[in-house]
């Protein structure tokens, strides 16, 4: 099974799932989106795409600016 999540760390307090899947969508559709909030932490976004290849473009997304915050993406 090929891998279809991309982790997004260092995401700002402002940005909503809406945002995260407006910026997203563009790399291909979106099957689902988990934010976790960690207490003292940024939060941390898993985006499921529902093809393979979208998690491709969305690697190259990296160091994008995605709702005012310096996020890291890598493949999960």
């Amino acid at each position: 099974m090929q891998t279809r999540t991309v982790q997004v760390t260092h995401v700002s307090d402002l940005a909503s799932e809406r945002e995260i899947h407006e910026f997203f969508s563009f790399s291909g559709e979106i099957e689902h989106i988990e934010i976790r909030n960690e207490t003292g932490k940024s939060k941390i976004a898993f985006v499921t795409f529902k093809d393979p290849k979208a998690l491709e473009i969305a690697l190259l997304l990296s160091g994008s600016n995605n709702s005012r915050s310096d996020c890291e993406y890598n493949s999960i």
